[in-house]
């Protein structure tokens, strides 16, 4: 058996081994998103063609996300589709 393979050091190495620069950046989104959620829980009223709407200001800048992700979603999958070549 390897010196550094005994059991304590195989623990001490663990939470490096998972924690990714990836996930660290995830996690700080996670807490500004947090953060932004908490400050702005102000109602804000919104009108669309006949319709009037009530919500958190949260809530409705997190629909406009929602609505930009899907639109970059679908633009990008047509992209890829188009620039797939054909099989002949």
């Amino acid at each position: 058996m390897a010196e550094n393979d005994t059991p304590a050091n195989r623990g001490a190495d663990r939470w490096s081994d998972y924690i990714t620069p990836r996930m660290i950046i995830i996690a700080v989104i996670a807490v500004v998103a947090l953060l932004f959620v908490f400050q702005n829980t102000n109602t804000g009223h919104f009108h669309f063609l006949f319709a009037d709407f009530r919500a958190p200001t949260w809530l409705w800048l997190l629909g406009m996300f929602a609505v930009g992700f899907a639109a970059g979603f679908v633009v990008a999958r047509h992209r890829a589709r188009v620039s797939k070549p054909k099989a002949d």
